[in-house]
C-alpha cells in the first residue's frame, strides 16, 4: 500500500530572529534554491559539452522574507551582526489506514546578512507590504529529527540528502 501518510500541508510555523519572536508582519519566508556548481567540460572525444557537478560547491543561497505590514519592530532587523533566523513548524499529514491526522516538526535555521529591503507602497487602505532579501552563509533544514540539508559556507561544510563533502574535507586535513 506504500506509505501510511500522506503530506497535506504546512500546518503552522513560528518565526524567530536571533532568538527572539518580535518581527510582527511575517507573510511568507522563502527559501533558498540550493542549486549545485558545474564546470562546463568540452574536450576532445566528448559527442558534447558536459555540465560536470562540483561536489560540495554551490550558488550563493538567498532567503526572501515577505512582510504583509510592517511597523517598529522592523527596526531590530539590520546588519550590527549576524541575522539567525529559525523557522519552527508543524507539517500535516494524512493516516491513510485510520484517516486521523499526524504531525512532525520542521526546523529550518539560515544565519547570513541583509542584502536588499524593498520598501512598501504608500497608499491609503492598502497593506504595507515589504520584503528582505538575506544573503546566507549557514542553512539547515531538519524534518522530524533528519537533516536534509546542511550548508555552512565558511567551514566548507555541504550534505544534501546525505550526500556530503566528508571525503573531499579528510582529503584536505580539516576532518
Amino acid at each position: 500500500m506504500g506509505k501510511a501518510n500522506i503530506p497535506i500541508a504546512l500546518n503552522d510555523i513560528e518565526i524567530f530572529i536571533n532568538g527572539e519572536n518580535n518581527l510582527v508582519g511575517i507573510g511568507e519566508v522563502e527559501l533558498p534554491t540550493v542549486e549545485t556548481s558545474t564546470v562546463s567540460v568540452n574536450q576532445i572525444g566528448m559527442v558534447s559539452e558536459y555540465d560536470a557537478v562540483l561536489t560540495g560547491h554551490y550558488k550563493k543561497l538567498e532567503a526572501k522574507i515577505k512582510m504583509e505590514c510592517i511597523d517598529e519592530t522592523l527596526l531590530n532587523f539590520n546588519n550590527k551582526g549576524e541575522l539567525m533566523i529559525e523557522c519552527k513548524g508543524v507539517i500535516q499529514k494524512m493516516n491513510r489506514i485510520t484517516h486521523a491526522p499526524t504531525y512532525i516538526g520542521l526546523d529550518v535555521t539560515f544565519k547570513g546578512m541583509l542584502k536588499k529591503f524593498d520598501g512598501p507602497k504608500l497608499k491609503p487602505g492598502n497593506k504595507l507590504e515589504a520584503s528582505l532579501d538575506l544573503s546566507l552563509s549557514y542553512y539547515k533544514v531538519v524534518i522530524d529529527g533528519k537533516e536534509i540539508a546542511f550548508l555552512d559556507v565558511f567551514n566548507r561544510i555541504s550534505n544534501i540528502n546525505g550526500e556530503t563533502n566528508g571525503k573531499i574535507r579528510r582529503m584536505l586535513g580539516l576532518l
